[in-house]
């Protein structure tokens, strides 16, 4: 998770990273949080508006809890920022992609 992304960061414009290593590791770790505990709630109370986009409501969660995320990241002072809206919206689509690929490859 946090090759994906430094990856992102290293990607997207407008995304940023100015920390020490250990503060990406922390971003990583709230983004697995939120993916492992938020995001599944969100896809179960979501599920017949996600029947109805025919799954484009997922991706709607998924850019939601990362704009969260890196909004928090700013209040906590971890040295990740965005420059605006367009930004995070291309980082949270670029990181569910990337993370998508990986866990293809790297199976549990």
């Amino acid at each position: 998770m946090v090759g994906a992304l430094w990856a992102t960061i290293a990607i997207v414009p407008g995304l940023t990273f100015e920390g020490a290593w250990g503060s990406l590791v922390l971003m990583a770790l709230l983004v697995a949080l939120a993916n492992a505990v938020v995001i599944p709630i969100l896809k179960v109370l979501a599920l017949p508006l996600r029947i109805l986009t025919l799954g484009l409501a997922t991706l709607a969660i998924n850019i939601g809890v990362l704009l969260v995320l890196l909004l928090a990241a700013e209040s906590m002072d971890l040295g990740i920022s965005s420059d605006g809206l367009a930004s995070s919206l291309l980082g949270a689509l670029v990181l569910t992609v990337l993370s998508s690929v990986i866990s293809f490859f790297v199976k549990d």
